[in-house]
């Protein structure tokens, strides 16, 4: 699907996500935020085997964008557990909300598809957490992350104490950090006027869950958008 760009500058040295410039989030938090929206991220490396990738939920420990640091755990019998030592490096692609965009909706019928998305990845070195306090710890702060918004949040110490201990014995867990960050939010930022129109009324008219969240955002890009 083509990502089609007004512009023809390349992207800036050491830029590994490939994006357009004028489609880049360059604020650190609100780039977080939308890992806090959509923490189910695939956390991949590359070792002895070859790549190995595995879609798991991320907590973001620290949010200072000199140094982000993320939590995760994996179970004991994933392959890519015993690799985890070995990696160098650790790269997480999470993905917001994305939609197709139809040439049907512009107004100048010189176009093609393209996709809409929000998309970000995140690079950094992985460090294991090896001791059974440091297990808890992971554990405990990916529950509380996902149960803050209950009137009465669960809690770690509500289960079993015995199945709370195999449990911790049949993860590793990490932390992945500093990381450098990249987001790219490509929103129709270089088709404004009546082909923003037009995309956000095709997407409100035929677009799934996804599509009205696209649709959504490029409202707040294109407040003046019918």
């Amino acid at each position: 699907m083509a990502q089609q760009s007004t512009s023809g500058s390349p992207p800036a040295t050491g830029d590994k996500f490939f994006s357009a410039p004028h489609f880049r989030q360059p604020d650190p938090a609100q780039a977080l935020q939308w890992l806090r929206l959509y923490p189910f991220a695939a956390l991949i490396t590359s070792g002895a085997s070859g790549p190995r990738a595995t879609s798991l939920p991320f907590v973001v420990e620290k949010d200072d964008p000199a140094d982000i640091q993320l939590l995760g755990h994996v179970a004991t019998r994933n392959a890519h557990a015993a690799e985890l030592s070995f990696a160098a490096e650790a790269l997480i692609v999470a993905n917001g909300p994305s939609a197709y965009i139809s040439p049907r909706w512009y107004a100048q019928s010189a176009n093609v598809p393209t996709w809409n998305y929000v998309g970000l990845q995140l690079r950094g070195p992985i460090e294991l957490l090896p001791t059974e306090a440091d297990r808890r710890y992971v554990l405990e702060r990916t529950v509380d992350e996902f149960e803050h918004r209950a009137a009465v949040p669960w809690r770690l110490s509500d289960a079993p104490q015995d199945l709370v201990a195999r449990l911790l014995g049949g993860i590793v867990a990490f932390r992945i950090g500093p990381c450098r960050l990249e987001c790219v939010e490509k929103l129709g930022q270089d088709k404004p006027g009546a082909d923003a129109d037009g995309t956000i009324a095709g997407l409100r008219a035929e677009g799934d869950e996804m599509g009205h969240a696209i649709a959504r955002l490029m409202q707040g890009i294109f407040p003046t958008a019918r």
